[in-house]
């Protein structure tokens, strides 16, 4: 039976507000003051809140009702008209000012006379429509239908009986955005999540770790591979990638130097012995094949200060080429001695042709005698201005290897992307556009060939605005900063945009789930991780009150050097 807890007064188009009615114990209607009603059921009373930001109510529509969530609970001082004056001091009484409460509410979609959820509505109720408490047991039949599958996150904050449960393909699928400020929860969230993917019979994830948190959150279950020992070779990059590495383009020689490089790199590419075996039809600059990037480098120094004789026979002169490629080489030999960059010019593994498939099952977790569901690329021994070609790299040879497998196969290979920390690197205002381009990539065509991207970031104005636009869901954890959460508003759909305002609320581990992949704004406690990663706060108090012990400077400062820990 359901309990009328009261009507509604004003009906905007993104906002519906309530009157609760007061408590009539004889008629079971109304709200009482601690706002919490017993609602009649089979199994007897059910004792439910009124009012809660993030709870929701039901709504009498003429074929059905429409569910709604409540944003915001206030008090109103109700008005009295000038009748109601004039008519009590004729009398001699005294008036006494009534307060209403009333819900602020969002419709988030219709419930059918059988049960039947579907978001969103093509009616709204008007005034004095009679307005419902909902059962958890409601809530719960509405996740349930829309999940495939089983997947849930953790529980429902104020239903905590009720799992959240939430359509992965959904989240995945078509792209999602983890954020919150620092301290919010966002590692423990992200190894939550990875955790239960991971109990999937075969999955295939590759975590971005800037900050080598999440090394021992998954078990047996991961490989963490050290972006320090991973090779990315020079001969995996399309010619794009390469022509940025070596060429500036405001340079006067800039033309000259990108139609020779391009001749030089095809012809290397062709002529090498291990690709004429190969047998493939036809190789371009983009083929994704083995070549001696020294011999390109040999004929760039030989056009660059060859001489010619002249025409009368007598002495030499400049050939057509002298002195044009003088800064290309400059630039090429500076990366090349800067040891750095010894992962992607001097590979040591990952330099023949043939080698490529066995970088591709590492990178995938797909090596025949060490299959794993997770691949965790931990960026952190990596230097800032190496590590944007790394992950350009790696994006881009995965989007790749996604859009041929789905055109070898007639299927999609799922590949799962979670990039923690993107704002650092998928930054509209970085220098090293590459990252940002390979991932927008990926956010924008990756759906229809089965590569996903997540993006985690804790500073959403400072992210890729084209990356966020393409995300279908929004996990949302405490962001306290007003510019932050008007920038996250703007992202949402007008009808939820009063959601935004819980955001500084939320206790850590806490979030809003919005978007493609929950039937309606969420508010969830998500399940702590079983091993949590390693983000949690250094505890001052507890370090500085041990007793003092002397410190090994000299351990850092080898580590530092070497940027490496020897175990």
């Amino acid at each position: 039976m359901k309990h009328q807890i009261g009507k509604v007064i004003e009906v905007k188009g993104d906002q519906i507000i309530v009157s609760l009615s007061e408590f009539d114990a004889a008629n079971n209607i109304g709200v009482p003051e601690e706002m919490a009603v017993d609602v009649s059921t089979p199994d007897g009373p059910e004792n439910i809140l009124i009012g809660q930001p993030g709870s929701f109510v039901e709504l009498s529509l003429p074929n059905g009702s429409l569910l709604c969530l409540v944003t915001e609970t206030r008090m109103r001082e109700a008005s009295i008209g000038a009748s109601e004056v004039k008519s009590a001091a004729v009398d001699g009484d005294f008036l006494i000012e009534q307060v209403t409460r009333q819900l602020v509410t969002i419709p988030v979609g219709t419930l059918g006379a059988d049960g039947s959820f579907e978001r969103g509505t093509n009616i709204l109720p008007t005034v004095n429509a009679p307005v419902f408490a909902v059962l958890p047991k409601t809530i719960n039949q509405v996740y349930t239908s829309f999940a495939e599958g089983d997947f849930s996150l953790g529980q429902l904050s104020l239903l905590p009986d009720q799992e959240a449960k939430m359509n992965l393909d959904a989240f995945l699928g078509r792209h999602a955005a983890i954020l919150g400020q620092t301290g919010g929860g966002k590692s423990w969230t992200v190894a939550s999540i990875l955790q239960k993917i991971a109990a999937f019979p075969q999955s295939t994830v590759l975590l971005l770790d800037l900050h080598g948190e999440y090394s021992k959150a998954f078990g047996d279950n991961a490989e963490v591979i050290s972006a320090a020992d991973i090779e990315m070779p020079y001969w995996l990059m399309n010619a794009e990638e390469l022509l940025g590495l070596m060429i500036d383009r405001a340079e006067s020689s800039a033309p000259n130097q990108n139609a020779k490089f391009k001749e030089l790199l095809q012809a290397a590419k062709e002529n090498h012995p291990e690709n004429v075996a190969l047998g493939l039809e036809k190789i371009t600059i983009d083929t994704p094949v083995y070549f001696d990037l020294d011999s390109i480098i040999q004929e760039f120094k030989r056009l660059d200060t060859e001489m010619q004789p002249k025409a009368a026979g007598s002495g030499l002169k400049q050939g057509p080429l002298y002195g044009q490629f003088t800064r290309l080489l400059m630039r090429l030999e500076s990366r090349l001695n800067d040891r750095r960059y010894d992962l992607i010019f001097k590979p040591k593994t990952y330099n023949t042709s043939g080698s490529m498939d066995d970088l591709f099952r590492k990178v995938l977790g797909e090596e025949p005698s060490n299959r794993k569901k997770i691949v965790v690329l931990d960026l952190s021994p990596v230097p800032f201005d190496v590590r944007g070609s790394l992950i350009s790299l790696t994006l881009r040879c995965l989007f790749d290897f996604s859009y041929w497998h789905s055109r070898v196969n007639g299927e999609r290979y799922p590949i799962a992307i979670f990039a923690d920390e993107a704002h650092i690197y998928l930054s509209d205002a970085s220098s090293d556009q590459a990252p940002r381009e390979s991932a927008e990539r990926i956010a924008k065509e990756g759906r229809k060939y089965g590569i996903s991207l997540t993006v985690i970031s804790q500073r959403p104005r400072e992210m890729s605005s084209t990356i966020l636009s393409q995300c279908g869901s929004f996990l949302c954890l405490r962001i306290s900063n007003p510019d932050d959460q008007a920038y996250v508003r703007n992202l949402l759909p007008d009808s939820i945009r009063g959601i935004t305002s819980m955001f500084s609320s939320l206790r850590r581990g806490e979030a809003i789930l919005i978007g493609d992949s929950m039937m309606m704004p969420t508010r969830i406690k998500v399940d702590r991780p079983d091993p949590t990663p390693n983000s949690n706060d250094a505890s001052f108090v507890k370090l500085w009150s041990n007793d003092p012990s002397d410190l090994d400077v000299a351990a850092v400062l080898d580590a530092w050097r070497n940027q490496k820990v020897v175990e």
